[in-house]
């Protein structure tokens, strides 16, 4: 997985937890923020300091706030005094001492709410989707969907101590996290060129627009469940 989908599986269970995700970079250790320079983001580092390709810096001076990327279905533009990249970008941006460089996600399920954060320990699903995923636990007795960052939030890992058999089926069932976290990840991209279906395939549109035009919401996170797992909520259980 790359910078912007990765996840933390966790082995063993009582160890600290690994201090990034596949594919994501590490932690550093201490955040460093761009400031707006005459429309062009500049972020201060005290080292490794790198030019922004002409691309970047015109996108950098068209998108002024946070924004849906169309093609990559992530979030892009400024966001607490830093630069928030997407994948497309020529050099998308680190962000000093955080697990990840992304302060919010479009919700992995409905593709309206929002969630993420630099933690590891983020939820990746809005509150609405994660209450619905919750209620379902209880009348199913199992949870549909992993929407913790990190397999640990799922009850997901390998545990210290436990039989080799265990721990080969605990192995599997982080090995099964990672890949549903993919699929989720994939779904989300096309939930959100399908809302998109009308707009132009290539542009960026404001957060804020792409929430008034299709809001979050109860009833939006119960659909997007509902075609996700392709059931009538919340009366038919998983087989």
């Amino acid at each position: 997985m790359d910078d912007y989908s990765g996840t933390w599986p966790a082995v063993p269970a009582t160890a600290p937890p690994p201090h990034g995700a596949p594919g994501e970079e590490p932690a550093r250790k201490a955040c460093k923020r761009w400031t707006p320079d005459r429309g062009v983001a500049r972020e201060r580092r005290a080292m490794n300091e790198r030019p922004l390709s002409d691309t970047d810096t015109a996108l950098r001076q068209r998108i002024t706030e946070l924004s849906v990327h169309i093609p990559c279905g992530y979030l892009r533009g400024p966001i607490h005094g830093r630069w928030q990249s997407c994948p497309d970008e020529d050099s998308p941006e680190r962000w000093e001492g955080c697990d990840v460089s992304r302060a919010k996600e479009l919700c992995i399920v409905c593709a309206r709410g929002t969630a993420g954060g630099v933690s590891r320990w983020s939820w990746l699903a809005c509150e609405d989707c994660r209450s619905i995923n919750n209620a379902l636990a209880r009348i199913w007795g199992v949870r549909p969907l992993a929407l913790g960052r990190h397999s640990l939030m799922n009850g997901i890992g390998v545990r210290g101590g436990a039989s080799r058999l265990e721990r080969d089926e605990q192995a599997e069932r982080v090995v099964e996290f990672v890949k549903n976290i993919g699929h989720l990840w994939n779904w989300r991209l096309r939930e959100v060129r399908r809302l998109a279906a009308d707009l132009d395939p290539r542009a960026d549109i404001t957060l804020s627009a792409w929430q008034e035009q299709w809001p979050p919401g109860r009833h939006a996170s119960a659909d997007a469940f509902s075609r996700l797992l392709d059931r009538d909520l919340p009366l038919r259980p998983p087989r």
